[in-house]
């Protein structure tokens, strides 16, 4: 079987032999695709720059400047909007992207029954201001971020057990609206705005910022894990820099940036010189001739002499411990040794021969033939301490003696300080870097200082970092980083923000390949209005709730989803926005609504995430018992190798690097899973309790009672009818046991799997 290196060198040599192709192709490739000296008049790569608001002649139907630039699309198509969706409909829909949960019936007769003529904006705002607005849009960020709770590395796939803290730390912030500039900023180079140093203080005030620094730790490392030659381990150390690249280009730049790995990029204005220059930043933190491994990147929170003290503390404690274990073992180990000679005896010599030998070679240096040996004669081998006091009893006082000191000891355990899992970078001259020939681990070509694909520079807009060289400073480079992503003059970051944004909303962004804006991306399907957002979002201080608010206040997010066949003849993607597109609940909200609907959802916020584990049937579940089982999705363990599998099967973020954009599928497990999944069973079972006790008096109530819960309106007539008949039905086919809790938990489930509570209209 191949090793690992062998298998890089050989992906290696294949892609140079790709690349030699795609050189000998380039004059018929460049007829495909604009040369890179063209490429600077190519939309993207210019700053956005506020349009002017074109003239609509609909002026009663424009609710914001968005519907302006919407509308003068569809004039000028001769194409009309939806008119606005109904009141039930719409606080679904908005309750649904603001916060990724039902209204409650409470909350839907009240919006229903506000006649004023604010009764709109004011649910917008309390959703806005709602703590679950960081939960729902805090799992777009990770997404687009590659956040995950474990290393990835095949199979190895280890726990990141800190790794939470960032995740909380994305849910504060836009909770907090906290402008996206320092946002970014902070998860860039949060440790040098706040001027940390290794080995110095760690104020409570540097904390959030420090915690943000995950973000260029959410590419797989699988480090801890590597093993091999020396080159073995520069390739496993490479990938995680080669992930934070991609993971850079593609959440913050809208560029394919990895694909200059190996050459020049062939469609794209980057050169491979570029490439190794975006490395270069991230260099002094992953230095691979210094490497340090995942679990080793965290730092205790307290100053220098409390974390010192701590240290010392745990030190003493752990040698003392130790001591008395040693001092328990000491004794025993004797006479233990006594009872083993004489188990022996009874055996051959050639085989006491092979125990002992078994015996004296260390655990892991066991082969196979020693592991059955032990293993066949292990009533012989494994001897405990009772049996040991069983044969010795005048060992009894002494040893009671120490096991109680030792018990009294752990019990004295000083606590640790708060751990957080940072990415930092050591006080020492920043390592120089250089470009892989070719993308070849084993070949080093020239040295690239840190820098950024030109394209995106412009003269107000440089990356300008201090080449330090004094061994007592960190580098500033990802500081000049995180300050070029968020000047106003880079071309790419607000717009691809904006455009994500708008995204999760409808269904598209207005550039429909959201990790692509370069030469090979799509084209804007409303480069105005893209240009307005981005504009109108660093002009708002970068405030994320404004453009949230932009959005669901226009008349375009308000429209019915209704289809029009004159509308859908002239554009079947609904490119233009003629009405607004149905969508599936996304993996997270579907779980989430169903504990909503349930009456279970556990509303506890923040903290470690809630493990999943392998059932008999090979899924993975939250065992219904487990702490925090009945917390909103975004809590839940989130695997690399292993997500949880009610939540893969609806789509759940493919988190091997990053997840700019969701696939939704359509397939026959998912209907699967609604009628046999024991999760969808036992929020069915928890809300027939309801359903039941409504309907004690009339079998009505419990009818309106479920839609009321599960979809948010109430039965139509035609509904109606075929509840009664499938609850009467259903009656007649249950003998024992509590008839009518099994036949609501029945309907239940029916109503969880139809597409009136998959959809948000």
């Amino acid at each position: 079987m191949r090793s690992r290196v062998q298998i890089a060198l050989f992906v290696s040599r294949k892609l140079s032999r790709l690349a030699t192709v795609s050189v000998l192709l380039w004059p018929v490739l460049a007829v495909i695709s604009p040369p890179a000296a063209d490429a600077k008049k190519h939309w993207a790569f210019t700053p956005p720059m506020q349009p002017v608001e074109p003239d609509v002649k609909n002026k009663a139907w424009v609710r914001t400047a968005i519907d302006r630039f919407v509308l003068a699309r569809l004039e000028k198509e001769n194409l009309t909007p939806s008119t606005e969706t109904d009141r039930v409909t719409l606080i679904r829909r908005l309750s649904f992207d603001l916060i990724g949960l039902p209204p409650s019936p409470a909350e839907i007769e009240a919006f229903v029954s506000d006649q004023s003529s604010h009764a709109y904006e004011k649910l917008v705002e309390r959703l806005l201001a709602s703590p679950h607005f960081g939960e729902r849009w805090g799992r777009h960020w990770l997404d687009a971020v590659g956040y995950a709770d474990s290393n990835g590395y095949f199979d190895a796939d280890t726990d990141r057990p800190l790794a939470y803290k960032y995740r909380d730390y994305v849910i504060k912030s836009l909770n907090d609206d906290k402008s996206f500039d320092r946002f970014i900023q902070d998860q860039i180079a949060g440790d040098q705005l706040v001027d940390f140093k290794p080995e110095g203080d760690v104020t409570p005030d540097m904390v959030d910022a420090l915690i943000a620094t995950h973000l260029l730790r959410n590419a797989p490392d699988g480090t801890g894990e590597s093993d091999g030659n020396p080159l073995e381990q520069k390739v496993d150390r490479y990938s995680v820099l080669e992930g934070n690249v991609q993971i850079l280009g593609s959440a913050f730049l809208g560029l394919t940036v990895q694909c200059a790995r190996c050459h020049d990029h062939k469609f794209e204005p980057i050169t491979q010189k570029e490439y190794y220059q975006l490395q270069a930043i991230l260099r002094p933190a992953y230095d691979p001739e210094r490497w340090i491994k995942p679990n080793d990147r965290a730092i205790s929170i307290g100053s220098r002499s409390e974390r010192e003290e701590n240290k010392q503390r745990i030190g003493t404690f752990e040698r003392e411990l130790n001591a008395v274990k040693e001092s328990i073992e000491g004794m025993i180990a004797p006479f233990r040794k006594v009872i083993l000679t004489e188990n022996l005896e009874q055996l051959a010599e050639p085989v006491r021969t092979a125990i002992n030998k078994a015996l004296e070679t260390k655990e892991k240096e066991r082969n196979d033939q020693m592991k059955a040996l032990l293993k066949e004669h292990e009533s012989r081998v494994q001897i405990k301490d009772d049996a040991v006091l069983k044969r010795f009893p005048e060992l009894a006082t002494g040893y009671e003696t120490l096991k109680l000191s030792l018990k009294k000891r752990e019990s004295e355990r000083p606590a640790r300080l708060p751990l957080i899992a940072v990415l930092t970078e050591p006080t020492s001259a920043p390592p120089s870097h250089r470009v892989l020939v070719r993308g070849n681990y084993a070949k080093e070509g020239d040295a690239v200082e840190p820098g950024v694909p030109a394209i995106l520079c412009s003269m107000n807009n440089k990356f300008a970092h201090g080449m330090s060289t004094n061994a007592t400073s960190v580098s500033s480079r990802r500081l000049a980083l995180a300050r070029w992503l968020t000047s106003r003059e880079n071309p790419a970051v607000a717009r691809v923000l904006v455009n994500r944004i708008w995204q999760r909303y409808f269904g598209e962004g207005l550039v429909a390949t959201v990790d692509n804006f370069g030469v090979t991306g799509a084209k804007p399907s409303h480069p105005e209005l893209l240009d307005y957002l981005a504009v109108q979002f660093m002009q708002s201080g970068w405030r994320a709730k404004a453009l949230h608010r932009l959005i669901v206040t226009s008349a375009v997010y308000r429209q019915s989803s209704r289809l029009r066949e004159e509308a859908f003849a002239a554009d079947p993607d609904n490119k233009l926005l003629w009405r607004f597109q149905m969508r599936r609940l996304d993996a997270e909200a579907l779980r989430d609504a169903m504990l909503f609907a349930s009456g279970e959802l556990d509303p506890a916020a923040g903290g470690p995430y809630v493990p999943a584990e392998k059932n008999d049937e090979g899924q993975y579940v939250v065992g219904e018992k487990a702490a925090g089982a009945k917390r909103r999705s975004i809590y839940l363990q989130q695997r690399r190798t292993k997500p949880v599998t009610m939540l893969e099967i609806f789509d759940s973020a493919q988190t091997g690097l990053n997840c700019t954009r969701r696939n939704t599928a359509t397939v026959p497990l998912q209907s699967l899973a609604l009628l046999n999944s024991d999760f969808v069973r036992q929020r069915s079972k928890a809300l027939a309790k309801e359903l039941s006790a409504q309907a004690a008096a009339d079998p009505n109530n419990g009818i309106q009672f479920a839609f009321e819960r599960t979809l948010g309106r109430e039965p139509k007539k035609d509904e109606r009818k075929a509840a009664e008949e499938f609850l009467e039905t259903q009656s007649k086919q249950y003998v024992g046991g509590n008839i009518q809790e099994a036949v609501w938990a029945g309907f239940a489930q029916m109503l969880f799997a139809s597409n009136a509570f998959l959809y948000v209209d």
